[in-house]
């Protein structure tokens, strides 16, 4: 199994286009891979409600999981950008971290398409028993200014051996 989860802000430009990748990437992998990856969008503002998540659902048509932050993954994954993207193993071990694609060349500024697709790839690879060609891209996107801190009771009962990745 395959946890890809991206960190997210509703109010976020980049967050709201790249939704569109994200969901054709969660059709593919429901159609091609049922059951071996499981997409979540968290939300680590502690300010972000579940009406404000409720709404970005109904507005970007998602229909992959999307939570807040309770746990405090953000900060145990040290995550600085929202859209940040993750692809965790079953054991909670961080196998790529970064961008979806390269759609974003700096900040509001972007390509009419992307020209690599890092996040389709990296999973691609690992489910093919590969290491991905890049195991860290750069993220373009909004930083992330409050997050919950990491709660460990929670942590432990999700991925008992996820260790701080900072």
């Amino acid at each position: 199994m395959w946890f890809v989860w991206v960190f997210l802000a509703p109010l976020c430009p980049v967050c709201q286009d790249y939704t569109f990748y994200l969901n054709q990437l969660d059709e593919v992998w429901e159609s091609e891979h049922f059951g071996e990856v499981e997409l979540t969008g968290w939300f680590p503002n502690p300010d972000v409600d579940r009406a404000a998540i409720d709404t970005f659902r109904e507005r970007y048509s998602v229909e992959w999981e999307l939570a807040p932050d309770t746990v405090g993954w953000a900060d145990v994954l040290d995550a600085r950008w929202t859209p940040e993207v993750f692809v965790l193993d079953s054991l909670g071990n961080v196998r790529y971290r970064g961008r979806i694609n390269d759609l974003y060349f700096a900040l509001g500024k972007h390509r009419n398409a992307p020209r690599v697709n890092d996040l389709e790839l990296a999973l691609a690879a690992l489910m093919a028993g590969q290491a991905p060609a890049a195991e860290r891209t750069d993220v373009i996107g909004c930083p992330i200014e409050s997050k919950r801190l990491f709660n460990e009771f929670m942590g432990k009962t999700i991925f008992p051996d996820l260790v701080r990745a900072n």
